[in-house]
C-alpha cells in the first residue's frame, strides 16, 4: 500500500498532470464515486436528433401532445412516440431519430 502512495508522490514531482493523478489518487484512496469509462459508442450521441426537435415538429403537424417516447437503435436510430392527438385520439409514430 506504501508502494502505491510513493509511485503517486513520485508522479507528482517528476510534474505528470495534476488531472489524472488526482484521478488516480482518488481511485486508490476510494474518494472517486463515479469512474470514468471509455465511450463505446463514438460518435452515435451527436448523430442522434434531440427528442425536444421531434416533439416540435410533430406538434407543428399534427397538434396535440406527447404521452411518452422511446429510442430504439437496431441498426439506425428511431424514436417511437406515443402522441394524444387533439381530437384524443392516441397514435403512435416511428420517426427517424438520425441527423
Amino acid at each position: 500500500m506504501w508502494a502505491k502512495h510513493l509511485l503517486i508522490a513520485g508522479f507528482a514531482v517528476l510534474g505528470v498532470a495534476a488531472a489524472p493523478l488526482d484521478a488516480v489518487r482518488q481511485a486508490y484512496t476510494g474518494e472517486a464515486w463515479v469512474v470514468p469509462v471509455q465511450d463505446r459508442r463514438g460518435d452515435r450521441e451527436r448523430d442522434i436528433r434531440p427528442l425536444r426537435e421531434v416533439v416540435a415538429e410533430l406538434r407543428a403537424r399534427y397538434g396535440g401532445d406527447l404521452i411518452d417516447a422511446r429510442l430504439e437503435d437496431g441498426g439506425r436510430p428511431i424514436y417511437v412516440i406515443r402522441w394524444r392527438m387533439p381530437d384524443g385520439q392516441v397514435r403512435d409514430f416511428r420517426v427517424n431519430a438520425a441527423r
